[in-house]
Parts: C-alpha cells; structure tokens; sequence
C-alpha cells in the first residue's frame, strides 16, 4: 500500500485526486467559502451534481480560485465531477442537462460525468422531484438504459465531458451497463465507509478497471430528526441541510468513536475522520469528505503523507456491524427522502413563468421546465432504441 499516494489512475488515462471535497448540503456563502477553502489548501477535485443546486455557487468560488484566487491554478489542475439527475436521463434530455452544469459551473468541459442513480423518475424539477407514492420511480429497464448509456457515451465524443461513470449502481446494474457500453465507466461512486465496505463491489470493480469514489466516507451531514449529526462531516448548518433521512439509527457515533479507530488515531497522533479517510485511500478509493468547517475541510486533506500500518489497516477493515446509510429504496422521492428538501435557492422565489419571461442569458441556474422549452440544435439521428425510451418515458410518466 502507498502511504503518499496522491492520485489514481482511471482507465481513461486520466488521473483522479485520491481526496476529493463533497458538495451535497452546501450552498450560497458558506459553499463558496467551503470550495475556495479547498482549493487553497490543496484541494483538486470538486465532486458536484445539479441536483445539489449549487453549481454556481461551485462554479464562482472556482472561478476566483483560476483568476488568481489560488496562485498559478488552471483549469487543467482542477478534476470536476457532476451528476445526471434521473428526471433527466432519458437520451434527449442527457445533452441539455450536461450543458445546464457546465453553464451554471463556468466550464467548457467536465473531467466526469456520472449517472446520479440507476432509476429514472417522472419529469420534475430536477432538484425537487415529484413527491407522490414510491411506485412512481420507474425501473431501469434495459433498453432505457442503454440508451441512456449511449447517451452519455456522445458526451464523450463531444467534447463534453472527458470521461462517464455511474454512481450508486450495484453489481447486477454494472454488469448489464457492460454488456453493451462502448465506453467502459471509469468510475462508480457509492456509499463507501469502515461499516458499509461493500467488499463485493470493490472487488467487482477493480476486476473489471473501474475506479471506486467513497461518497459519505464519514457519515451523512446532519439533517433534523435524523439523528445523524457528524462530528466530522459537518457542525455548520446550511440553509439547504433540513434533510430527513429513512434510517432513524445513527451510525455515525460506532463510525468515529469506534475505540479501534480512537486507539489507532491516538497512537499516530491522528483524528478519527483522518483515519477513516486514509484507511479508504489506502484501499484504492478516493475519497470525498464534506464540510463546511475550514479546519475540517483542511484536516481531511492531511491524509497522504503518512500511511496505516497493514495491522491497523486490517483492524479497520473487520471493523462491524455493517450498516448502510443511505437506503437503496429511494425514498429520497418520496415526501420525507432525504433528497426532498434541496433547493436550488438562486431561484427558489421565481415562477416558472417568470423563468420563461427571462432572457436566457440572465438566468444563473436553469430549471428543469426550461429544458422542454429549448429547441435542440445539432441533434443526432435518434435511433429506433432511444425513440422507444423515449415513448416508454412518456407514457410512464402519464400513468404515474
């Protein structure tokens, strides 16, 4: 194992920050502090998604960081990662949603796109979904899917987006995305931490050259009645953070108060999130911890010039119960999923109407209903596969 290992190394050719800083539950003030922060300190790899409805308050913060806010920075030093929401990843809409992240980013490309969630849901906003019973999330039918993985596969071609991944996808899911992906995903970011280690996925995924992103490393950020407040994660409260989550258990206290990972943080004079986080790079992982505390933020990124023994590593690595934080039943849809509450605050207070009597080039962040409004130019020969996801997505989408 390396104990300075700095990046890893997808099958694109390109290299990925082994510490990478989170976005989800930050916005306005305290995510442009946080990400300017990270940047500073070291920080070269920002994960974002649209669905976190902070992109350009990402994208600001980045863009002092290139113009002079961080000496030296370029664009090319800077791994950006988004997401494709699953109210968008049908193959018309693919192109547009990617667009909309690298405008609200300020970017002409991103280093990784991924696909959020292997679901797709109804037409919604795209960062507050509809909210009715579970069944209306559709199941990812094959031929969807594959379209939608053709899809991204043009991003590629493009000029868009330098590599594609998926995120939160089992191995069934990963298996069928192989069976006919052109482009091999470079990554799959999933829930990766001491007590869920998805043993199973890592092996899966480092036989097949695709690279595994920890998201919540160190536990949820903390949301109300959830229990899950995180020592380490986050203490400052955003305005995006009243998430409710389905779990009532928290594990975050046998996660960071664990006394095999107190012991070995006070032997290496040591905090338990740098542990935790070393003990996931070190496992050939990067790593993507959040926060808004700058201290934290800073703290978090000194993990890579020292090293676990294999002892203390493998103590880690049995450490039990494994417990996952983020139910894979998506009831982040429904009313109380921990996805609900996050808004895109840029433009919370404006009608759709409103939006469509703005001019477009005064819009910061555009909504999901705008998308439909926009007339696709440079469109491709649409396939008798993506017309029939297509179709399919309609329908459903009438049903539910």
């Amino acid at each position: 194992m390396e104990g300075k290992r700095e990046c890893f190394t997808l099958n694109t050719g390109a290299r990925i920050p082994a510490v990478g800083l989170g976005t989800w539950q930050a916005d306005g003030a305290s995510c442009q502090a946080a990400v300017a922060t990270a940047l500073e300190v070291g920080y070269r790899h920002l994960d974002c998604a649209h669905l976190y409805g902070n992109e350009t308050d990402v994208g600001q913060a980045l863009s002092e960081a290139l113009n002079g806010g961080v000496p030296g920075l370029k664009r090319e030093d800077v791994f950006v990662t988004s997401k494709l929401w699953c109210t968008t990843n049908t193959p018309k809409r693919i192109g547009r949603a990617v667009e909309i992240s690298l405008k609200n980013l300020g970017l002409q490309y991103l280093d990784l796109y991924l696909m959020h969630w292997p679901v797709f849901s109804p037409l919604g906003d795209a960062t507050d979904p509809p909210s009715h019973r579970g069944e209306e999330l559709m199941k990812p039918l094959p031929r969807r899917m594959e379209a939608t993985w053709r899809a991204m596969e043009e991003l590629v071609r493009k000029g868009l987006v330098r590599a594609i991944g998926l995120s939160n996808f089992n191995i069934a899911q990963m298996e069928e995305i192989l069976s006919y992906a052109k482009i091999v995903p470079a990554v799959n970011q999933v829930e990766l931490h001491p007590f869920w280690r998805q043993d199973k996925v890592v092996q899966f995924c480092q036989s097949r050259g695709i690279h595994l992103s920890a998201h919540t490393p160190l536990g949820v950020p903390g949301g109300r009645d959830s229990g899950y407040a995180s020592s380490s994660e986050d203490e400052v409260e955003s305005p995006a953070a009243s998430i409710v989550y389905s779990r009532s258990r928290s594990v975050h206290a046998p996660m960071l108060k664990s006394s095999v990972v107190a012991d070995i943080a006070v032997r290496l004079g040591r905090t338990p999130a740098q542990v935790i986080l070393r003990w996931g790079v070190q496992r050939g992982t990067s790593v993507l911890p959040r926060s808004l505390r700058s201290d934290h933020i800073k703290a978090n990124f000194d993990i890579l010039n020292w090293s676990l023994s294999e002892s203390d590593w493998m103590k880690i690595n049995t450490l039990e119960p494994q417990l996952r934080l983020i139910d894979g039943n998506h009831s982040y849809l429904s009313e109380i999923g921990p996805l609900q509450a996050v808004a895109e605050t840029d433009v919370e207070s404006i009608s759709e109407t409103d939006v469509e009597s703005i001019p477009e080039t005064e819009i910061e962040v555009i909504s999901e209903p705008e998308m439909e409004s926009i007339p696709e130019t440079e469109s491709e020969p649409i396939s008798e596969l993506e017309t029939k996801a297509e179709a399919e997505h309609e329908l459903n989408t009438r049903l539910y």
